[in-house]
């Protein structure tokens, strides 16, 4: 058995100290990961609160739209949140960076750090690895999750104004059915005990036929039934009359008083006033329900289309034809979501660049400049992005690439000639 001889730590002084600044060092990232993921958690926070508050007035107007309920209504808050996550990530990440750097050299934590042998290189270590778990949440977002969420509010509305026009609500409520409108009066209390939850009393339509001629029903009863999927709608009418009207008429080429949009069957009786009269005791009728409540598939409204679907179609065939038959829109798309992700890559140079450039004198302005410049980087991408979409997405990814790569090297060349002011405590204390 061999023992080997104790090493002597006194011979080797960076062996002595390097646990200490190891260990320091570790301290210095955990505090700093820490408080820069509190801080762009409350900044995301006041993003959405303010994107959610501009937003109500149009989320109230569809929920009252399709008739939705107080949790439908809550739902679909929830799912409008991921709308705005690409766009405050990159916000949250200066703000949160900015913030937390600022106190650090304040209280001379970098330069102690610096002191004890780190490179200043070092520094963007720990901000650039947060940055690329930004751009994956920025590409996740809008990517992934903001599409699903944008299909599930479409579901969740027509789902309530599914269950609005099959079940009886005992009140008075208009329903609107593309260019048909009904009224439904309020039931009585007898209507609302009877047995049947499905059926509507003294229903009234207003159906426009052309540009000049107009059919109103009444009927004392109707039943409707759904029948999911089928997509159909069985409609069950009682005690009905129809009556066809005209917006014009002209005694001189419609001497007889008859309509002109449409005859009048064998068992019409003929009234004056140019309209045409039809009753029945009952009538049954299978609807087509996208001809009342259209809902294109997913994917139909291009932001419903994930990333992975844009840029790899597993079933192309799956695709709507109006989708296949823009390219230029799907690339513009692609870009816009890209070009957020890479904004979370410039994010934290961007705070460390306006901290190198905070003093006591532009104190107040530094963090508002800085956010300015990135969003006013974003909105010159995106210029971009509409007029390079037409040629392809290659030349898009590459214009994105060779703008983030460019301006990254600026602003790591104004830290490199900063550093001095970057470690460096800038502020007068009291």
């Amino acid at each position: 058995m061999t023992v080997s001889a104790p090493q002597d730590r006194t011979a080797h002084p960076a062996g002595l100290f390097a646990t200490p600044f190891a260990w320091l060092k570790q301290l210095c990232v955990r505090l700093f990961v820490r408080s820069v993921l509190g801080q762009a958690g409350a900044a995301l926070l006041l993003v959405e609160a303010i994107f959610l508050a501009e937003r109500f007035p149009m989320i109230f107007r569809d929920v009252i739209s399709h008739h939705a309920s107080l949790f439908d209504g809550s739902l679909i808050v929830l799912l409008t949140s991921p709308q705005i996550l690409d766009f405050a990530l990159p916000l949250a990440m200066v703000v949160a960076v900015y913030r937390t750097v600022l106190q650090m050299r304040e209280n001379r934590e970098l330069l102690v750090l610096s002191a004890c042998g780190l490179a200043p290189g070092t520094f963007i270590l720990p901000p650039a690895f947060l940055a690329v778990v930004a751009m994956v949440l920025s590409l996740t977002a809008s990517g992934i999750i903001n599409p699903l969420a944008l299909y599930a509010q479409r579901a969740v509305l027509f789902d309530a104004a599914y269950q609005n026009l099959t079940t009886a609500t005992g009140q008075s409520q208009f329903i609107f059915m593309g260019n048909r409108v009904a009224f439904v009066p309020q039931e009585s209390l007898q209507a609302r005990a009877s047995n049947a939850p499905m059926t509507r009393q003294h229903l009234f339509i207003y159906e426009p036929l052309d540009s000049t001629h107009f059919r109103v029903v009444q009927s004392d009863s109707v039943r409707t039934s759904g029948s999911e999927p089928e997509n159909l709608l069985g409609v069950t009418v009682a005690h009905m009359t129809s009556h066809i009207f005209s917006d014009t008429p002209d005694p001189q080429d419609n001497p007889a008083g008859q309509s002109t949009a449409q005859p009048p069957p064998p068992a019409t009786t003929g009234t004056e006033d140019d309209r045409t009269t039809f009753y029945a005791d009952t009538a049954d009728k299978i609807i087509p329900l996208n001809d009342i409540l259209p809902f294109p598939p997913r994917g139909e409204p291009e932001t419903e289309l994930t990333l992975p679907e844009l840029l790899l179609p597993a079933h192309p065939q799956a695709l709507p034809q109006m989708n296949a038959s823009n390219p230029v829109l799907l690339v513009r798309l692609m870009g816009e979501r890209l070009s957020r992700g890479l904004l979370c890559l410039l994010a934290p140079l961007v705070a460390l660049a306006a901290v190198s450039q905070t003093t006591q004198r532009n104190r107040s302005i530094a963090l508002p400049a800085s956010c300015m410049g990135l969003l006013a980087f974003n909105v010159g991408t995106e210029s971009l992005i509409r007029a390079m979409a037409p040629v392809g997405l290659v030349a898009e990814l590459l214009l994105l690439l060779c703008l983030t790569a460019t301006l990254a090297g600026l602003l790591l060349a104004a830290l490199r000639l900063g550093i001095s002011r970057l470690l460096l405590p800038q502020l007068l204390r009291a």
